[in-house]
């Protein structure tokens, strides 16, 4: 039985070095393109033409556009995938919890800021371009990978349904990194952006977190004037009438 090709799909597969480097060349026009002209800049002449070849020699590898923008998607699930078997290899590595959620948010930015033009036309555009089917099993993937990273962390993660647990986090942050990238909130910075989801990870997974880590306080006793012999200093409760300024 003959196996038909998707349309949607790259019509050559390149086999031999000068093929796969042609392929490569188309690849990195388009992003280049949609990074510093936008989507609508993005043809198939114009992609050829800054790739240097010619538009029929496009046409022998990719059958239009969206046949392109498959195989980036492509692309990026892998290389996004590399990210997240690379850091969640083993949690008895040597990484504090802090440092591996770092890590994976830092990594996820580093991989929109190669190409966020790219991404925000995979994003908007990326359900019409890629089967659903593939995207989903894309996320099933991921999700197995965080699932056994948490399952292995044992006790330190405070989460008892690790199946939920692994859905939720890859499914917020990859939420918050692609909202942020689309909107360009004000406030939100790469620092600012790092910080708050490696927070928000911490918070949800880890046990006795914010005992660990929280900013020692003075004791209220010891913010207490020394007792002048008035009512307000001789309460049962220890309780203040009044709040300090500093609190």
């Amino acid at each position: 039985m003959v196996k038909r090709l998707d349309p949607r799909t790259a019509r050559k597969e390149p086999r031999q070095s000068r093929s796969r480097a042609t392929v490569s060349a188309i690849l990195e026009a388009t992003v280049r393109i949609l990074d510093r002209e936008g989507s609508d800049a993005a043809t198939t002449t114009r992609i050829a033409a800054v790739a240097g070849i010619s538009i029929g020699t496009l046409y022998q590898y990719f059958s239009h556009r969206d046949a392109i923008l498959d195989a980036l998607q492509d692309r990026e699930f892998e290389r996004a995938m590399a990210l997240v078997e690379r850091v969640l290899a083993d949690p008895r590595a040597g990484q504090t919890p802090h440092e591996t959620a770092r890590k994976i948010v830092v990594g996820l930015l580093e991989l929109y800021a190669a190409g966020p033009g790219l991404h925000r036309v995979l994003a908007i555009e990326g359900l019409r371009v890629v089967k659903a089917g593939r995207v989903h099993a894309f996320d099933v993937r991921v999700i197995a990978v965080i699932r056994q990273f948490l399952a292995m962390m044992g006790p330190l993660v405070r989460r008892s349904n690790v199946d939920a647990a692994a859905f939720i986090v890859y499914q917020s942050v990859r939420a918050t990194m692609l909202a942020r990238l689309l909107e360009s909130p004000p406030g939100v910075s790469d620092d600012v952006l790092v910080a708050e989801v490696t927070d928000m990870l911490l918070s949800y997974l880890i046990a006795e977190r914010a005992e660990e880590n929280a900013i020692p306080r003075v004791p209220r006793s010891t913010k207490l004037p020394p007792s002048d012999g008035s009512p307000s200093h001789h309460r049962a409760t220890g309780r203040r009438t009044h709040r300090d300024p500093d609190l």
